[in-house]
């Protein structure tokens, strides 16, 4: 490809171009994290007005902005080792969980009525029979049957594109 010899002024413009894009790629990114504080302000006010304080919280992946997601990961990911080397039979939650998005929100799902059950001011006196009972046996059973089986005991077994909808076609609340 040859290069275009530009004029000055066209040079300038093409600066200008460059700087704005940059500036609105700044701007996006500030944009996100002011969304993901007000969001965190929001609720720690609604639950200082109410006088009821959650440790869990439910997330949505889909509209956490990109530092909420890295702080939800590094959580999750601690809280699937806990609960991997605690109960052997969450050994079936394969290491290679975080590859599959489907098994990530099943885990999220999890991992928040795990902290309902146990870390909540006043739980529910069934809230930790259920978890064991009924929240944890459905994910393992899940991973194992169905559409989520999962074949990746020995490695990382990825799934074929088609079973997830083209990234272009998933669109964020606006």
């Amino acid at each position: 490809m040859t290069e275009i010899e530009l004029d000055p002024v066209g040079r300038q413009v093409v600066q200008h171009a460059q700087t704005l894009s940059q500036l609105r790629r700044d701007l996006d990114r500030l944009a996100s994290e002011l969304a993901d504080t007000y969001a965190d302000v929001h609720s720690r006010l609604d639950e200082l007005a109410t006088g009821r304080t959650s440790v869990s919280t439910p997330w949505s992946w889909r509209t956490i902005g990109p530092n909420a997601q890295e702080e939800l990961s590094t959580e999750l990911r601690r809280w699937v080792r806990w609960i991997r080397a605690r109960y052997p039979l969450a050994k079936k939650v394969p290491s290679c969980w975080e590859e599959h998005p489907e098994v990530v929100e099943e885990l999220t799902a999890l991992w928040v009525a795990w902290q309902a059950a146990y870390e909540e001011r006043d739980p529910s006196l069934t809230a930790a029979a259920e978890w064991h009972d009924r929240w944890l046996p459905g994910l393992l059973h899940r991973l194992e049957h169905g559409p989520f089986a999962l074949d990746c005991s020995d490695s990382h077994h990825s799934r074929p594109a088609s079973c997830y909808a083209p990234s272009d076609s998933v669109t964020s609340p606006q």
